[in-house]
């Protein structure tokens, strides 16, 4: 019944039609993509950006762009996103074309391995300057996607004042049983969110948050939808499903702790043996359009495009205001806390 609901209201929200009509106006570069993608007909793209709602949404507005073209999305968890592209390497039979994680140590490790083509967008050129030093710097993956980590909580079982207000508060034995996050061993962004944890308070955050029982789900999304259900009170989850939420009506609303955001910049490359590799990059660019953005902002997220607004009440992001976990700190510790929090949670 859950599901049901949520897809009726998703279905309105997510809409193309609410966002910009297309542009006919194609430049040279684009047109050139478009004519050579429109021979391979199809492109495939693996995500764990976005839930699969919005995943279908993303690529019906991509089709109105680009009459002729099939997009089809994939939709998994970070994990589970990995690993299937990591078999399908190993086996040389690559079947996704274009990939975006909230996980850019994936990334890094696939490029590595030499699995990711080299391409810079054209539409890096009018990307945010804020995000712009996100991108890799030698051109093999761009931020595709800002959604930072907040609390959410149900705001017809828990009133302002009682909200926690800070990351610490999760640990206050009043929520015991009633908070929901997401384990890391599953969510990419979920494992920069432990390893941000860990580096605020040390590992014993986890260990007095297993005292409280948690309910933990493999996706960011399963807690923001037991909020919603109110199953749970609260949950540690993307803040853009929230903020969304409380626009459709949804009895939830978000808090921005004490600490800071935790921000995972996410990212999309272009696998280097993908079957549509002009279909691919010719969606590397849609993500880099303005009209891409406004659907970003339409959804309660940060737009992209530097000539694109945040949505009204949302403050543009502010680097200095967030929690990150550097790259390479991410590389050589989420194993280690993957471990850990096996061990702690026992799961």
């Amino acid at each position: 019944m859950l599901k049901q609901t949520l897809s009726l209201v998703l279905m309105a929200a997510l809409s193309p039609l609410a966002a910009h009509a297309q542009s006919e106006n194609f430049s040279e570069h684009e047109q050139a993509l478009y004519e050579a993608a429109k021979e391979e007909g199809e492109v495939i793209w693996y995500t764990s950006q976005f839930t699969t709602e919005m995943s279908e949404a993303a690529c019906e507005l991509f089709m109105k762009r680009y009459e002729g073209i099939t997009c089809s999305p994939v939709r998994a968890t970070g994990g589970v996103t990995f690993q299937r592209i990591m078999q399908e390497v190993q086996a040389g039979a690559v079947q996704g074309d274009i990939l975006s994680t909230n996980d850019q140590t994936d990334l890094i490790e696939l490029k590595k391995l030499d699995a990711l083509e080299q391409f810079v967008p054209n539409g890096i050129e009018t990307m945010s300057p804020v995000l712009k030093g996100m991108n890799d710097s030698d051109g093999y993956f761009f931020v595709s996607s800002v959604s930072p980590y907040g609390i959410t909580y149900n705001t017809n079982l828990v009133s302002e004042e009682e909200a926690p207000k800070s990351w610490s508060d999760l640990l206050d034995p009043k929520w015991k049983d009633q908070v929901a996050i997401a384990h890391p061993g599953f969510s990419g962004s979920a494992g920069l969110w432990t390893l941000a944890m860990r580096d605020l308070y040390g590992w014993e955050y986890f260990e007095k948050l297993e005292v409280g029982k948690p309910q933990i789900g493999r996706s960011i999304a399963d807690g923001y939808n037991l909020v919603v259900s109110g199953e749970r009170k609260v949950a540690v989850t993307a803040i853009a499903l929230s903020r969304q939420g409380a626009v459709d009506g949804q009895p939830v609303a978000t808090v921005t702790p004490s600490e800071g955001l935790m921000l995972p910049p996410s990212g999309t490359a272009i696998l280097a043996a993908a079957p549509h590799p002009n279909a691919a990059k010719l969606f590397a660019e849609f993500m880099l359009t303005e009209e891409y953005s406004v659907w970003l902002r339409d959804l309660q997220r940060y737009p992209l495009h530097a000539d694109v607004d945040t949505a009204e009440g949302i403050d543009p992001l502010d680097p200095d205001k967030v929690l990150i976990v550097p790259a390479q700190e991410a590389i050589e510790g989420l194993a280690e806390v993957q471990e850990k929090f096996r061990d702690t949670f026992g799961i």
